[in-house]
């Protein structure tokens, strides 16, 4: 049949030739696209239409088949010719090409961080640093590096902020599967009691064993046998859920032994984090700590308010664990602290922050950084503490520098201060800070855990509310307390009834105050030390007010007498330069007196 359909084509075709010159003679004469002429049968009937593609279907009945290419090159011009050559595959997924001026593996498949375009082929790295040597990439941000596999890098930096919170501008390293160092114990369980410990309640002991360092807790002994165990302050650095930790026996009261408590979680690392394939990279604080790369994101506005604003107070806390990391002991060739910044902006802080051992929390400037305590806060909150204040230990070489502290819009008459301390030995406690305590005291240190020791405040600003009681400034226990350095002291509102500053010492204690101005504030300072021989004495020099103080120096009556030195001081208009015992003893400047 398809030799008959052949030879009836044959004739179609002759036919076509044969009145091909009376068709040309006939006008816009056309034929339908895709056909040719002829029947699409045999037997009778009118003409009929071929579709083209019955035509080449009918001729490939068999499959069409082409040999074996073998060649070792393809040549191929355009605006520049050149010439391909193709090696035989060496490995399964990795066949090689050769370009007239360059060879190398073509992947089939690549994971992080580099990208293989599964439509284009193009092969690319968009996180790994420009040079080819690096050893440690580059990438735009933490939470980018989460989702890719970092494993084979030593280390490696994020660069900037992309978005707020991000915890872009860090420097990481691999640390495999090591805890995180800035992350802390957030609970536990006592496993086993222990026995003969000898009975009672002791303070910042210091847990032995497990991954990390620096833990301390509030021990009972009840019975001979620990009955509880509170950890506090950080949480120490670098622990494991799973660790079992104990104490020396010396540490808790000379006898005993057995006593076990296990950890049962930690707190999530906010500057470290886990790449996609679970390799950890810690943060490292070169060379500083930076509250953003903690997810801070300083967001707060007067004109937004409390409600528009993140709370800081998770990624600052975070920073200021991490920063407190101890190593060995310092006084061994260890070291424990370093400083954590705070950016210029206005960071919302609710529930306070507590500044660890060896930390310096530090803004920019006087006024290019603010924390703001958020409204919410209870009264009885104090907005930063200096030192761990469970602990009952000293809390060495810490400090708040370099911005403005803000108070909550409520929470009057709960006793609670802007910064508080029962245990700071700081030679720079506060230095440039402006304290707008709103409805707190201002600064409030007593107590004295750890013994006798400095706190010094310089170059600081407090503007105290006229509505709160007692004084904005409290230093109520045995230290070398110094105020200096042009320390300046003016109430917001209405001349306020103060004091500005109120020592109340209660032992041994020495109070400086040097080069302090003070104004629209009914009392300046108010000295109120226990008659007795107590052996606190205090010195003013170059303290200076204005005429809305009353008086500039009030040794309260009842205090200690022969313990109160004045030099150097002018009333600057105040009406008393200094009441001494419930009267006048001075007006105008003071050069050299004891009272």
């Amino acid at each position: 049949m398809f030799a008959s359909f052949t030879r009836r084509l044959a004739l179609a075709a002759a036919f076509v030739a044969s009145i091909s010159p009376a068709l040309a003679q006939i006008p816009n004469f056309t034929l339908p696209p895709s056909t040719v002429v002829g029947r699409s049968a045999n037997g009778t009937g009118p003409a009929q239409a071929i579709p083209f593609s019955t035509l080449i279907a009918a001729m490939l009945q068999s499959s069409l088949t082409i040999p074996t290419v073998n060649t070792n090159s393809v040549i191929y011009k355009g605006s520049t010719s050149g010439q391909a050559t193709v090696s035989a595959q060496a490995v399964a997924g990795t066949p090689t090409i050769k370009w007239p001026t360059q060879s190398g593996t073509v992947p089939t498949s690549a994971t992080s961080p580099i990208l293989l375009d599964a439509v284009t082929g193009v092969v690319s790295c968009p996180t790994c640093a420009t040079s080819t040597a690096a050893a440690s990439p580059i990438v735009a941000s933490r939470a980018l590096a989460q989702t890719l596999n970092l494993t084979s890098f030593t280390g490696l930096v994020t660069v900037g902020y992309t978005t707020a919170g991000d915890g872009g501008g860090a420097t990481f390293k691999n640390v495999g599967s090591a805890s995180f160092l800035d992350s802390g114990i957030a609970g536990g369980n006592l496993t086993a009691p222990g026995s003969s410990y000898t009975n009672g309640t002791y303070y910042g002991v210091r847990l032995t064993g497990g991954t990390g360092t620096g833990v301390q807790a509030n021990i009972t002994v009840a019975g001979g046998v620990v009955t509880t165990v509170t950890v506090t302050g950080t949480g120490g650095n670098g622990y494991t859920v799973g660790d079992v930790l104990s104490a020396t026996a010396a540490s808790i009261g000379g006898t005993g032994s057995g006593f076990t408590w296990t950890v049962s979680s930690v707190s999530t690392a906010r500057g470290s984090f886990t790449d996609s394939v679970g390799t950890h990279f810690q943060i490292v604080a070169e060379p500083m700590v930076n509250v953003r790369q903690f997810g801070a994101v300083l967001n707060y506005t007067q004109a937004g308010g409390d409600g528009a604003a993140m709370n800081d107070q998770p990624a600052i806390q975070s920073a200021l664990n991490f920063a407190g990391y101890t190593f060995g002991s310092p006084d061994a060739g260890g070291y424990s602290g370093s400083t954590v910044l705070v950016p210029q902006g206005a960071a919302k802080v609710c529930g306070g922050l507590m500044v660890p051992t060896g930390v310096i929390l530090s803004g920019v400037s006087n006024i290019g950084t603010s924390l703001k305590q958020c409204d919410s806060d209870s009264s009885t909150t104090n907005f930063i503490v200096l030192g761990d204040p469970l602990n009952r230990q000293t809390s060495f070489f810490l400090g708040i520098w370099n911005m403005t502290l803000f108070g909550a819009n409520s929470g009057s008459g709960g006793g609670a201060s802007m910064v508080f301390t029962n245990s700071a030995q700081a030679p720079e406690g506060l230095k440039n800070v402006s304290v707008y305590p709103v409805y707190r005291t201002c600064v409030n240190s007593n107590t004295g855990y750890g013994g006798p020791s400095i706190f010094r405040i310089t170059g600081s600003y407090f503007i105290p509310n006229s509505s709160v009681t007692p004084g904005c400034i409290s230093l109520a226990h045995a230290s070398n307390h110094v105020i200096d350095g042009g320390t300046w002291f003016s109430s917001g509102g209405p001349p306020w009834a103060g004091p500005a500053i109120s020592i109340t010492s209660n032992g041994a204690s020495v109070n400086r105050l040097v080069d302090v101005h003070i104004e629209n504030i009914a009392t300046g300072v108010l000295v109120n030390v226990p008659a007795g021989g107590s052996g606190t004495m205090t010195t003013l020099n170059g303290v200076v007010g204005n005429a809305t103080v009353t008086n500039l120096i009030n040794r309260q009556t009842g205090s200690a007498s022969g313990q109160l030195r004045v030099d150097f001081t002018g009333a600057n208009g105040a009406t008393c330069t200094v009441f001494n015992n419930g009267s006048c003893a001075a007006t105008g400047n003071v050069f050299g007196a004891t009272y």
